[in-house]
Order: structure tokens, then C-alpha cells, then sequence
């Protein structure tokens, strides 16, 4: 799905909050998330991707990718598998690429399509539409590409391949991580050396890539200051299985990092964070101006610093933030405007030029917003200057996102802190690169819900869907597809008992012990959940043994009740939605099939993995564990009185999904436009 511009708007308010406390993990990184896809298609064999941020934009890419000819799959929520098609390797793409909201993914597959001799055709969604294209369309057509575009070069467009490529060497007029990403990618299938010199070092996400998967980049420092990235094209590599964890966004972590600091009696702990020093001109600006940040566990991951950060509220003070700084942080800045917004003093920040080609006109919106909630706020030319309020600023405003997720987000974190709610007219952008947004920062103390009750008149309705079933009848399946049909989020409640019966299981101990499993629930945490060990045989088995389990059933309890009641709206599937964890679910699905149709599933499912396993051997364990969960004492395995139930045992998911969504089209016809 993408999620369009002219969507209906899905208001969301923020409201001031006590303190944010916990130890959370962010998603993972886009800029890296976008690359790992990428050039995961231009390794020979199998890269195994964890962590992979599965937010709308990313998908985009994936999307684009698979439609290009390249084999990309799901193994587990955010563990995914790319069959690299090698260098040369990609085929002509028989229907539209439409890349959404995201920037990225348009531009890097433009350079990544330029050396072949087929036609690309390029759209996206209104604000893509919106953005100039002409950076990274220059040097591309300097490589051999020919373009047909819209008047003032933007999309949708047409992209001709050259059989042909040329190497260049580019000297970008302005510093851009994407344009160099799209010459870099365009050169691995040119022959020669292609070479990007830019004038202030960008985000290198893509060199450091290419290196950990074997490809050489070379990256100098010149006599005049500018920096050249230089590749050899069509190297060689050998088939491999290779593995890609990618870490947490710190664009994301931002947001939580900002609002702990306003936010009094507030402390965070922020795992498995990317600190690139290319990426940290926020953590920089920040600690000048007081803020308490700590790194931890400082460490490196395929090509990338990683650390966990420590943050405890703190009281700031204005700076001056200087232009050079604006590449490690140009998405950074709608969130330390906030920051500044609260701060004592005047804060200048120069270079933000960039900003006014965003998914909005970025600085604009920025001082519109702050002007709004009572904050003196000015652009002058390329700069930006924000008084600040000393502490809570006044707030009370409804804030025009613009459909921009960064403006969205920044803004429902000044909601935290303001003296009354802050509302934003739509944060369905938010979707596009932090789906748990407000979710996670519920579960940390926040307070983001929907302004009102939504009326159903169309367009995104924070529904919450209780979906039950037998294992392997296709609940999870149906489960993320409603949650990404309607803007929803999406909580797989089976993952967290697998992970305790992960924790039980690789900690050596018995899943019958009830004292070691309930210890398990009470420490379970993202990188659990995100774990992929949490789809083995042996995980499922021992997660069905602990969640008969009524103290571990507790301990999980309010945990899934807490992300149902976010505001955002929520699907959770699991054995026990309907009638224990949201008896009051707007919609409530049981999900099943024979035995024998789950069996061969489930035995495809693992095949498809590389496991090796006879079909009996399948057949017995889901008979089994059918047993357990029907005859177990607490919360048996049953549809609730007013659940829909769905037989799967003769249709495809797809047929599946139609008949959910027919259902609640049904209660709700406005959605079904």
C-alpha cells in the first residue's frame, strides 16, 4: 500500500506528560534500510537482513526492487531475505515504479537503473511529485541516461537505460548523501572508475556498505577540502550467504532523545542507536546546549558505529549551530527546533537551505508551526532563528503537517511539554519511517491519542482487531495486512511468547520451570521481538508450553492492552485477542483451517527456510500443539461469541484479506473508498 497525499487527515494530540521513562529499542535505520535492500540485489546468493525498518517507504524500495526482477521475501517481522541478481543482473520492470512518499528510493534506483538498456518508468505520491529531480538527473544523463519528465524535471518520468554507461567524475554543486548514493550505485554496472566530489562530507552509508559487502570504495580528502568517493565498476564478487543487522535510526531516536530532555523526571535508555559521525550533528548540538547524553557499548556492525544512548532531562540553553553541521543533521532540525523552542535563549541555526526542498517546504513549516504554539520564530534567508521560552512554551495549536512525518512527529513531542495539547491535522505520514511512533512513546508515559472520537467517514480509523486462530492458519499473515491496509499498528502477541520461551530455551532451562518463565516475561524487550531466533520449531513449542502459564499470561497482559488502547489504532493476533486481551475490539476474527492444510503449509513454510523436516513430523507437532491450546485451564484456544470466523483452508491469503475487508467495509462502508 501506499499511503497517499490526498488521503482523509489523521489528526493526532499530544498532551503534557509526568516523565518518560524506560529502556526502549528505536527502528531500524532508513538511510541504511534503503541501501541494505539495494545493494543486497547486487550481491550474488542470500543476504539475510535484520532489523530492517519496515516502514512505508522502505517497502517502496523493496517494492521497486522485487518488480526490477529481484527475489525479496519476509522471513520474520523485520528479517528479511534478498536473492542478489549480481551486478547486470536487474530486468526490465513490466508495470510503474511507484516509490510513495519516499525521495530515497526514487533517486537511488534511478542511478541504480541507468546502466541498462531497458525503460524505468518513475511515479510516487503527491509530495514526491511535488520534489525536484534535476540534482540527480544531471549526472546520470552525463553517465548515458535520457529522461522524459514533467515540466521542471519531476515525476513521473521516464528513465532510458544506456547499453553504454560512461564513468564520470562529479563535483556536486550542492553536498547530497542521495545524489552520490545514485552515482555510486549507477557506476557498479559502468566500466572504469566513477568518481563524486563533494564539497562537505555527507552521510556515507553507502561506501560503508559496499566495503562490508566486498566492494572497494575508496574515499580521499582533497587539497581544497572536498571529499572524493571513487568506485571501479563491474567488480566481481562470489556467491555468498551474508548477513546486514541494521541499527537504529537516529533520526528516530531524535525524537525520544529531545523529548526526554524537555520532559522533567525523564530518563531513557536508547539501544543499538547508529552514530555515524556523519549522522550525530544532532548529539553535538544538543550537548552544547547542555543536554545530558551519555553513549554506551560503543561498538561496530556491518560497516557501522553503533552505541546505546543514556538521556536524562536537562535544562538548555541557545546556540548558534553552524552551517557545516547541516549534512550530519539536515532532518534533524524540525526536532531541535522544538528543543529550541524550550531553551533558554536564542537559537541560530545557518545552512538549512536544503529544508525548503524537503517533503515539505520544511523551514517554512517549522516557523509556522512554533509561531503558532506561541514561540518567536523567524526564517531569514537560509537560517533560522527560534527564542525560546525558557521551559513550557504556550502551545494550544493545531499544527499543519503538510504531510511531512518529520514536522508530524516534532511537533506532537512539543504537545509533551507545552502548557496546553498540541494537535497535528495528520500524522499519517508518520507511517512512511516510525510506524510504532506513538505506540512506543504511550508505552513510555506519553499521552498521543486521536483529538476526538473519529467519525467514520472515511479514511483512517483507529480500529482495534483482535484476530485469533490455530497456529499456521494464516492469522499473522491477514493480521499485517489489515494493520498496513488501514494505517494501523500491528503487534504479533504469539512474538512475546515466543521470546520468553526463547529467553527459557537458550538459557538452558526447562519451559515447564513456571519460576523461570515468568522471570523471562518481566524482561523481555524490542530486541526480543525482533529477534530471529523467535521462529524456530523448538521457540514455538516451548512459547506454547509458557503461555498456559496464567503468571506469565499476566505479566503479558497489560503490556498488549497498553499498545491496543494507543490511540493509533491497533491489529494484535495471537490465541486469545478476542476473548481476553480486547474483548471489546471493534472487530474480532478467528482465523482457521483442517490440520492437514495447516500441516502443508507450515511444512512449504520451512522448506522455503532450508529446513529440512518430514511432513508427519509437521503434521504431529501442530496436532499437538492444537491439543495443548484447546484443553489448557487458562484462556483455551476458542473463537469469542461475536468473532467473524474465517476458514482458510481453500483460500490464498489475498482471498483471505477481501474477505476481512468486506466484512468491515460492511460495518463501515466510508472505508471501503
Amino acid at each position: 500500500m501506499t499511503i497517499s497525499h490526498n488521503s482523509p487527515l489523521y489528526p493526532l494530540r499530544s498532551s503534557g506528560v509526568r516523565g518518560l521513562k524506560g529502556d526502549v529499542a528505536v527502528p531500524g535505520d532508513k538511510s541504511i534500510s534503503h541501501r541494505a535492500l539495494m545493494l543486497s540485489s547486487q550481491a550474488l546468493g542470500v543476504t539475510h537482513i535484520h532489523g530492517l525498518l519496515e516502514g512505508e517507504d522502505v517497502l517502496n524500495s523493496a517494492r521497486a526492487l522485487q518488480a526490477l526482477g529481484v527475489e525479496i521475501k519476509q522471513i520474520g517481522k523485520r528479517h528479511w531475505e534478498v536473492r542478489g541478481v549480481g551486478i547486470g543482473g536487474l530486468s526490465e520492470s513490466d508495470q510503474l515504479l511507484d516509490l510513495g512518499n519516499s525521495g530515497t528510493s526514487a533517486r537511488l534506483l534511478m542511478g541504480l537503473v541507468t546502466p541498462y538498456p531497458f525503460t524505468t518508468f518513475f511515479t510516487g505520491d503527491h509530495s514526491l511529485r511535488s520534489r525536484p529531480m534535476a540534482r540527480v538527473m544531471e549526472p546520470l544523463a552525463q553517465m548515458g541516461a535520457q529522461f522524459a519528465a514533467r515540466r521542471g524535471n519531476k515525476l513521473p518520468l521516464a528513465l532510458i537505460g544506456t547499453p553504454h554507461p560512461l564513468p564520470i567524475t562529479y563535483r556536486l554543486p550542492v553536498a547530497s548523501a542521495q545524489v552520490k548514493s545514485a552515482i555510486l550505485l549507477a557506476g557498479l554496472n559502468t566500466p572504469g572508475r566513477t568518481s563524486v566530489i563533494e564539497p562537505q562530507r555527507t552521510r556515507d552509508h553507502t561506501e560503508n556498505m559496499l566495503n562490508y559487502l566486498g566492494y572497494r570504495v575508496q574515499s580521499e580528502l582533497q587539497q581544497d577540502g572536498a571529499w572524493a568517493v571513487s568506485l571501479q565498476g563491474q567488480q566481481s564478487s562470489a556467491p555468498a550467504e551474508r548477513e546486514i543487522n541494521v541499527p537504529g535510526d537516529p533520526s528516530s531516536a531524535a525524537f525520544l532523545i529531545v523529548a526526554a530532555l524537555l520532559c522533567p523526571n525523564s530518563s531513557l535508555y536508547i539501544r543499538h542507536v547508529c552514530v555515524n559521525p556523519l549522522r550525530t550533528g544532532l548529539f553535538t548540538s544538543l550537548q552544547e546546549m547542555g543536554a545530558n547524553i551519555e553513549w554506551r557499548n560503543e561498538r561496530e556492525v556491518a560497516g557501522e558505529r553503533v552505541a546505546d544512548i543514556v538521556v536524562v532531562s536537562s535544562h538548555l540553553r541557545g546556540i548558534t549551530v553552524p552551517a557545516d553541521r547541516a549534512p550530519s543533521m539536515i532532518d534533524e532540525y524540525p526536532i531541535l527546533a522544538v528543543a529550541a523552542a524550550c531553551a533558554e535563549g536564542e537559537t541560530i541555526m545557518h545552512g538549512l537551505g536544503e529544508l525548503r526542498v524537503k517533503e515539505s517546504d520544511r523551514l517554512a513549516a517549522i516557523v509556522e508551526s512554533l509561531t503558532a504554539c506561541g514561540v518567536h520564530a523567524k526564517a531569514e534567508g537560509d537560517s533560522l532563528r527560534v527564542r525560546g521560552c525558557a521551559g513550557a512554551p504556550k502551545g494550544g495549536a493545531t499544527i499543519a503537517t503538510h504531510y511531512d512525518h518529520r514536522i508530524a512527529m516534532a511537533f506532537l513531542v512539543l504537545g509533551m511539554v507545552s502548557q496546553q495539547p498540541v494537535t497535528v491535522d495528520d500524522a499519517s505520514a508518520i507511517q512512511t519511517s516510525f510506524p510504532e511512533f506513538s505506540g512506543l512513546f504511550n508505552q513510555l508515559g506519553a499521552q498521543i491519542v486521536s483529538p476526538s472520537p473519529v467519525p467514520l467517514t472515511g479514511g483512517h480509523v483507529p480500529l482495534v482487531i483482535a484476530i485469533d486462530g490455530p497456529a499456521a492458519s494464516g492469522k499473522g499473515t491477514l493480521a499485517r495486512r489489515l494493520a498496513e491496509h488501514f494505517r494501523l499498528d500491528y503487534l504479533d502477541t504469539g512474538s512475546l511468547y515466543r521470546a520468553v520461551g526463547m529467553k527459557i530455551v537458550y538459557a538452558g532451562k526447562d519451559p515447564h520451570d513456571r519460576a523461570a518463565a515468568l522471570q523471562a516475561a518481566k524482561t523481555i524487550d524490542a530486541d526480543d521481538l525482533a529477534n530471529p531466533r523467535l521462529r524456530q520449531e523448538r521457540i514455538g513449542q516451548a512459547a506454547s508450553i509458557v503461555s498456559a502459564f496464567p503468571e506469565v499470561r499476566s505479566a503479558l497482559l497489560d503490556f498488549q492492552r497498553h499498545f491496543a488502547r494507543s490511540g493509533q489504532g491497533a491489529v494484535l493476533d495471537g490465541r486469545d485477542i478476542g476473548t481476553v486481551v480486547c474483548p471489546e475490539a471493534d472487530f474480532k476474527f478467528f482465523v482457521t483451517a483442517t490440520l492437514y492444510a495447516r500441516a502443508k503449509r507450515r511444512h512449504k513454510e520451512l522448506q522455503g527456510q532450508g529446513i529440512e523436516v518430514i511432513f508427519e513430523s509437521v503434521l504431529n507437532d501442530l496436532r499437538e500443539r492444537d491439543e495443548r491450546d484447546e484443553k489448557r485451564a487458562i484462556a483455551p484456544l476458542k473463537p469469542s461469541q461475536d468473532a467473524y470466523v474465517i476458514d482458510s483452508s481453500a483460500l490464498d491469503a489475498s482471498q483471505v484479506f477481501e474477505k476481512a475487508c468486506q466484512l468491515i467495509w460492511k460495518k463501515y462502508p466510508a472505508l471501503a473508498a
